[in-house]
C-alpha cells in the first residue's frame, strides 16, 4: 500500500514539476505565438488585398506567390498552434482566439485538398479574406498566459479522448465553413447567369458541376467528421466542465436534412448551395457557447 501510495505521489510531483517548468518558459511563448499570429496574419492579408484586387478588376489570374502566401500563413497558424498548446498541456481550444485560429487553419488545410482535387484554385481568394479577419481578430484580443498556466495545472494529464473529440469536431467546422464558401461562389456565379451579366471573373470561375460536386463533399466530409466527434464525446468520462454536447446534435441535424433533401429527393443545386451559406450561421453561434462554457 506504501509503494503504491509513493509512486502516486512522485506522479503528481512529475506533473507539478512539468507545469513549473511550463510557467518558466512562458515569458518566451508569449513572444513567439504572437509572432506567429502576426505572421500568418501578414501573409493572409497579402491573399485579402490579392482578393480584392481581383473582384474590383472582375478577373482572375493564378498567382503563384499567392498560393505560396496561404501556405506560409497555414504554417505559421501551425506554429502558433503548437505553442500554445505547449502552455496549456493539450489540444489549443480553451477560449475564441484559439478557437478561431485552429477553425480558419482547418478551413485553409481542407481548401489545400479540395481546391486542388476539383482544380478550385478561386476558392483560395474567397477563403483569404475570411481566414485573415480570423487571423486579425484573434491578434486583436490579449492571450492571458497566467491564467492558461493555472488552468493547465488544475486539470492535470489531458484525455486523449477530449482531445480527439475537440480538435475532430472543429474539422467539421472547418469543412462546413468551406462549404459557405463553395455555396457563395454558386450563388455568385448562378447570378451572374441569370442576369445575362458574365464578366471576366465569370470564366475564371469553376464550372457550376464542379462547384456543386465540390459543395457536397465538403458537406458529406464535414458530416463525418462531426459524427465522430459526437460519438467520441460519449466515451468521455462525465466531468462538470463538459460543454454542451446538444449544439452538436442540432448542427449535425441540419446539416443531415440539407443533404438528404439533395440525395434523395433530389433538391437543386441553387437550394443546395443557399442552404449551405445558411446553415454555417449554426457552427458560427455554437462556437460562442463553447467557448464561453
Amino acid at each position: 500500500m506504501v509503494p503504491k501510495q509513493l509512486g502516486e505521489v512522485k506522479h503528481q510531483d512529475l506533473i507539478s514539476l512539468h507545469y513549473r517548468d511550463s510557467r518558466y518558459m512562458v515569458y518566451f511563448l508569449l513572444d513567439m505565438d504572437r509572432l506567429y499570429l502576426g505572421l500568418a496574419t501578414l501573409f493572409f492579408s497579402g491573399g485579402f488585398i490579392y482578393a480584392l484586387t481581383c473582384l474590383r478588376a472582375g478577373k482572375y489570374r493564378h498567382s503563384t506567390w499567392n498560393l505560396l502566401a496561404i501556405v506560409s500563413g497555414v504554417i505559421c497558424q501551425t506554429f502558433f498552434l503548437y505553442e500554445r498548446g505547449q502552455v496549456h498541456g493539450r489540444c489549443p481550444v480553451t477560449n475564441v482566439i484559439e478557437i478561431l485560429v485552429f477553425v480558419s487553419w482547418s478551413m485553409v488545410l481542407i481548401y489545400l485538398v479540395v481546391g486542388r482535387t476539383y482544380r478550385l484554385s478561386l476558392m483560395g481568394v474567397f477563403t483569404s479574406p475570411m481566414v485573415f479577419i480570423s487571423c486579425v481578430l484573434a491578434l486583436v484580443f490579449p492571450l492571458d498566459y497566467e491564467s492558461a498556466i493555472t488552468v493547465a495545472e488544475a486539470k492535470g494529464r489531458a484525455d486523449a479522448w477530449v482531445e480527439f473529440h475537440v480538435g475532430i469536431s472543429l474539422l467539421a467546422y472547418g469543412a462546413f465553413g468551406m462549404s459557405f464558401i463553395a455555396g457563395m461562389m454558386f450563388l455568385i456565379q448562378e447570378r451572374q447567369v441569370k442576369r445575362a451579366n458574365l464578366k471576366t471573373l465569370f470564366y475564371n470561375l469553376p464550372p457550376m458541376h464542379n462547384l456543386c460536386s465540390a459543395l457536397l463533399k465538403l458537406l458529406m466530409v464535414g458530416m463525418i467528421l462531426l459524427t465522430a466527434g459526437i460519438a467520441s464525446a460519449h466515451v468521455i468520462s462525465a466531468s462538470g466542465n463538459q460543454h454542451p454536447i446538444w449544439p452538436l446534435y442540432l448542427i449535425w441535424l441540419v446539416y443531415a436534412v440539407l443533404c438528404g433533401f439533395h440525395l434523395i429527393w433530389g433538391v437543386n443545386p441553387r437550394r443546395l448551395a443557399l442552404g449551405a451559406t445558411v446553415a454555417f450561421l449554426f457552427p458560427l453561434v455554437s462556437l460562442w457557447m463553447i467557448a464561453a462554457h
